[in-house]
């Protein structure tokens, strides 16, 4: 009461102020402020992200637009090539007469295909050492110096044997031109001359006129040679000068020598280089570019002047529509915060509350909240170590289930069963179930007596790690308070034991496991293995192969009553070794095997010596007679790579017998496996 009474000195206005009366406080006329400008700044971030992906969207159409324009181009262009290369392959079939030296002149030749000839400016022939031109813009087919250009041309196609197209020269009768190259052959096909048609770059015939006039100012077109070498371009001074003397042509070329260096494909390609946007093609049958570039500002609509139209104005009053929609949410909820905060419950002891505007009282009722969360986080913290503890020094053993799945499992019931916990948590409990139809059907006898008593007691056959089974009585609890499907598993640890063995699979001298027991035993194991059931293990199983010396000498001097008291002494010492979770059985006369499921190569030494030295101190008397007793010991890992049982056996006889070949008491590890099957070692 006093606590409260303090609080109510502290906060006078509190409890007198009504909620319809609240007046905003100052984190609130800030929000006011601040989120109309957080809208407004979205609204043009939208606005902004809108033009620009029309931006985007317009410059994606104008260069696929360009690109096809551009290819379009080239197509022209190389079928005007085509066309020229058909004339001249007729006016070289008239003119091969002429080049196998026939009576009829190449004048009379070319008269009777006169309309082809004068398809070109003029015409270059060879024949052996005769190199001549005939020039036909004068109208008279005169004959002309030929230029050093064109008998190279010549000479290339006679070695070639094959059509060529010269590079653009400056020639002295015409200005730029182009020649093309064909040979003249025989009837046999052999080679006996060549001829070549001369034509001007910007003639009718190959390059209009008209290709080098732009369709806008800021906008050219260009034809030039992969090389560099402009072969038209609308300033006419340019023709046969370089493309790198002009950045974008300069650029374009760069761009189409990178795509072929990459390998791609032989169409029309454009890129948008700001300000320019530039497209090429190539003139396949030349080896040709056609070239396109066009400035930036002739190519993207103006779309900023959206809003000084008519249909701004409701995207304008849209945005006015939304900030007056903030505000009246803002201010509706502000009344709502102020009573939220008059509603705050009192602090921790401790902490004393001043008065203040909302968000000081809220950041005050937050870190007393996040005390709290911390004490119960700690207290948590406490309750699972003492978990913890329980589970891994109780010498009981139990089971949380959750769904059918093993949540925590005690260290008791994880040694009763041969695993570690590890290895258990977080599986399915049908992982424990030695038959899964009867653990079915116990779990649906017990679900009765759960939902009506919520505990019950059943009485179940479990797997152990090496596949033998285990007899428990288990009492089953539901867990309340918490979520659904928890269960308590409580194993009555006077009344768990291993199941009995029968007859042939106990030895009736020694009480240890038989050889058939033995077998069972590592084929459980190896099925463990192959099915991934104890790959946690943090060594690989070892198997320990004893014989003893010289037990047939023993049984001559003392005899046989004497010598079975060898066998139980060894069988003793065995059993003394064999940890919770090792396997001891008698294999046949003196040889005995002793299986730890987990031991290092280190342990295995330290655990063979000890039994060596333990028989060889013990020097029994027997008949008055004092003998001493020794084994040799083969040792061998085990793992998923041996086929069988009798593969793993045989292998650890083959690894005892080197020891004993070394004279006996002595260990032998044993490293590969044995690849055959080998009989059963089993004797009489």
């Amino acid at each position: 009461m006093g606590r409260l009474l303090d609080n109510q000195r502290l906060l006078p206005s509190q409890h007198a102020t009504q909620p319809g009366s609240a007046v905003a406080g100052r984190w609130t006329l800030q929000l006011m402020v601040v989120v109309p400008l957080l809208v407004l700044l979205a609204m043009a971030l939208a606005g902004l992200l809108v033009v620009r992906s029309n931006q985007e969207s317009t410059t994606r159409q104008l260069v696929a637009q360009q690109a096809d324009e551009t290819e379009l181009l080239a197509k022209l262009i190389g079928s005007k090539l085509e066309q020229s290369q058909k004339v001249l392959a007729t006016v070289a079939e008239a003119a091969a007469p002429w080049a196998l030296d026939s009576r009829p002149t190449l004048e009379w030749l070319l008269d009777q295909g006169l309309p082809a000839t004068r398809y070109f400016d003029s015409m270059v022939f060879a024949r052996g050492a005769q190199v001549f031109r005939l020039d036909f813009r004068s109208g008279d087919g005169s004959r002309a110096e030929v230029e050093s250009a064109e008998r190279d041309l010549l000479r290339r196609v006679i070695v070639d044997g094959k059509p060529q197209v010269s590079d653009p020269v400056k020639s002295t009768l015409g200005g730029p031109s182009i020649a093309l190259g064909i040979p003249l052959r025989a009837r046999d096909g052999s080679v006996q001359g060549a001829m070549a048609g001369v034509l001007r770059l910007q003639s009718q015939s190959l390059l209009p006129v008209s290709l080098a006039v732009p369709a806008r100012e800021n906008a050219q077109l260009v034809v030039m040679s992969t090389s560099g070498v402009v072969i038209s371009h609308p300033d006419p001074s340019r023709i046969l000068g370089m493309a790198v003397d002009e950045p974008a042509l300069a650029q374009a070329l760069r761009l189409w020598s990178e795509r072929e260096r990459n390998g791609a494909s032989n169409g029309a390609q454009a890129w948008w280089r700001a300000p320019q946007l530039i497209s090429v093609a190539e003139i396949p049958a030349a080896r040709w570019l056609v070239v396109r570039v066009v400035q930036h500002e002739a190519s993207l609509p103006l779309v900023g002047h959206m809003l000084d139209t008519w249909a701004g104005l409701p995207v304008l009053a849209l945005a006015l529509a939304m900030v007056g929609l903030s505000l009246a949410w803002l201010w509706w909820h502000t009344r709502k915060l102020r009573t939220m905060v008059a509603d705050i419950p009192p602090p921790m002891p401790g902490e004393a509350l001043i008065a203040g505007d909302e968000l000081d009282q809220i950041g005050r009722q937050l870190r007393s909240l996040q005390q709290q969360q911390s004490l119960l986080e700690r207290r948590l913290q406490q309750k699972s170590q003492l978990a913890d503890i329980v589970l891994e020094s109780a010498r009981f053993s139990m089971l949380l289930l959750k769904n059918e799945r093993m949540v925590q499992v005690s260290q008791a019931l994880s040694h009763l069963l041969g695993y570690d916990r590890s290895e258990l948590e977080g599986k399915d409990v049908q992982l424990l179930a030695m038959d899964a139809a009867d653990l079915d059907a116990l779990w649906n006898q017990a679900q009765p007596l759960l939902s009506r008593d919520g505990s019950a007691e059943v009485t179940v056959s479990l797997r152990h790690q090496s596949g033998a089974p285990v007899i428990a009585t288990v009492q089953m609890v539901r867990v309340l308070g918490v979520a659904e499907g928890y269960l308590w598993c409580f194993v009555r640890a006077g009344q768990a034991r291993v199941a009995s063995r029968s007859a042939s699979q106990q030895d009736k001298l020694t009480e240890l496991p038989s050889y058939d027991a033995l077998f069972s035993h590592l084929t459980a194991m190896l099925q463990a293995q192959r099915e991934g059931l104890d790959g946690s293990s943090p060594s690989t199983p070892v198997l320990f192969y004893v014989n003893v010396d010289n037990m047939s000498s023993i049984n001559a001097l003392a005899g046989h009553a004497q010598g079975d008291l060898v066998l139980q002494q060894v069988a003793r010492q065995l059993q003394m070794l064999q940890p919770f979770q090792g396997f001891a059985a008698r294999v046949a006369g003196d040889k005995f095997a002793l299986v730890l499921r987990q031991c290092s190569r280190e342990k295995a030494d330290a655990l063979a010596r000890q039994l060596c030295e333990a028989l060889q101190n013990w020097q029994p008397e027997l008949r008055g007679k004092h003998f001493m007793v020794t084994v040799s010991i083969g040792l061998l890992h085990m793992d998923a790579g041996f086929a069988d049982a009798h593969q793993v056996i045989r292998a650890a006889d083959m690894a005892c017998y080197e020891a004993k070949r070394h004279g006996g008491n002595s260990v032998h590890w044993r490293a590969e496996r044995v690849e055959t099957g080998g009989a059963s070692l089993r004797h009489g």
